[in-house]
């Protein structure tokens, strides 16, 4: 159970003035129950290494295959594979339709030609995950409710269709910090209660650290970096500069602090880890 990009190139607007390549020779494997981060500066290619893992948008050359189906094809194996990653694009709010946040919720399971009971508990569970109460939301138009609100709806209407991946591309843009730490804290949870793969695109390098348990780091259209967090943002942050991204606060702080003479373990990827180790610094510093 796996997404395998071989030699995959994918060129903008070929044979025109415009042409662009965006990704190009991307060799990689992402496994079953894996949270990987991509990160990368803009235009690096990360949005679009991520439309090739539904079909969205097919290489230009090379393949993708998503368990061991490629999405190329134009049979009802591929269509099905492609189902099985789910997207959540950057502001996914904006793709909200239906009068209803249960018919909007509905839509993709409907399509599926999932029969109307398993569809409401499909609703109901995509509505638990996010955090909106089945009965008070279910016929409110999505279109009245707060922004976070709305982007909770739209995160749920892809989990109803209960993706074997969850591809997520800027998912907390433009909410507040409460609003983020809410969404990250269901997906994680999504991801250690049923084993989904997660795909996280980001700009926020502190929330790659915290969740991620592998990191990929664009540059150029290539992969330039692929690792645990403790390895890119420690041995490998002089290649991570070099690709234009900047190291999590936590980690610049940390290293601060070590240059001011404070021996800290520099693996510390969390806030409450890092404390940890600060103090166990400090109380062995003491008694030196």
């Amino acid at each position: 159970m796996s997404i395998i990009f071989e030699n995959v190139t994918y060129t903008y607007m070929p044979n025109t003035p415009y042409q662009r390549t965006a990704i190009q020779n991307i060799n990689l494997t992402i496994n079953k129950g894996e949270f990987v981060g991509i990160i990368g500066h803009t235009g690096s290619g990360k949005s679009t290494l991520v439309q090739h893992m539904n079909g969205l948008i097919n290489p230009t050359s090379g393949q993708v295959t998503v368990d061991g189906v490629d999405l190329k094809l134009k049979n009802q194996a591929a269509r099905d594979a492609r189902r099985r990653v789910g997207m959540v694009f950057q502001y996914p709010e904006h793709q909200l339709f239906e009068e209803t946040i249960y018919q909007d919720i509905a839509f993709g399971p409907k399509n599926l030609g999932v029969p109307e009971e398993e569809m409401e508990k499909r609703v109901r569970r995509a509505m638990d995950f996010v955090g909106l109460d089945f009965e008070t939301f279910k016929d409110r138009s999505p279109f009245n409710l707060s922004g976070g609100q709305m982007r909770r709806v739209a995160i749920a209407g892809v989990i109803a269709l209960e993706p074997d991946y969850l591809a997520l591309d800027e998912p907390a843009a433009g909410l507040d910090p409460r609003g983020r730490d809410e969404i990250f804290g269901q997906i994680v949870k999504l991801h250690q209660k049923t084993g989904i793969t997660v795909i996280l695109v980001s700009h926020n390098m502190e929330d790659v650290a915290r969740f991620a348990s592998r990191v990929l780091v664009m540059n150029g259209g290539q992969v330039s970096l692929d690792g645990p967090p403790s390895e890119i943002f420690g041995s490998g942050r002089k290649e991570l500069q070099g690709a234009g991204v900047d190291v999590p606060p936590l980690t610049a702080l940390i290293d601060k602090l070590q240059a001011n003479g404070l021996p800290i373990e520099n693996g510390a990827m969390t806030t409450e880890a890092a404390v940890k180790e600060i103090l166990k610094a400090v109380r062995g510093h003491k008694h030196a």
